[in-house]
């Protein structure tokens, strides 16, 4: 099923999409030379080293969640070009406008956003 979305819309969504991978990549980079000129210095004692390790478990974490919306916004971008973005993989609704503009990466409607988080539903 293609969606009709206008083509400014779609326009304008990659352009936020773009704009967000280069912020995320751009983030991601400058983390890891940060990480590469922490661990030159080896200077401290053990409360320098359990934070200078806490540091580098916060950055991990950092970039796993980069990657997921790394990996997000590709597919939505790849979906621009296919003519499916807006289109809620769980559902095949439409995903509003208002949620894309809130979150342009999404690839789900809001009813099965919550009904996925919902741990009622998780078995």
């Amino acid at each position: 099923m293609e969606i009709t979305m206008n083509k400014k819309d779609l326009a304008n969504f990659k352009k936020i999409l773009i704009q967000k991978r280069t912020e995320l990549l751009n983030k991601t980079n400058n983390a890891h030379r940060e990480m590469d000129t922490d661990s030159d210095i080896n200077v401290g004692d053990e409360i320098d080293t359990a934070s200078q390790n806490n540091e580098k478990e916060m950055y991990f974490e950092l970039a796993v969640n980069d990657k997921i919306a790394l990996d997000a916004i590709n597919d939505a971008l790849a979906k621009i070009e296919k003519n499916t973005y807006g289109k809620c993989e769980c559902c095949n609704n439409i995903i509003p406008v208002e949620r894309l503009k809130a979150i342009s990466w999404t690839r789900y409607c809001v009813q099965c956003q919550e009904e996925a988080e919902n741990p009622k539903n998780k078995k």
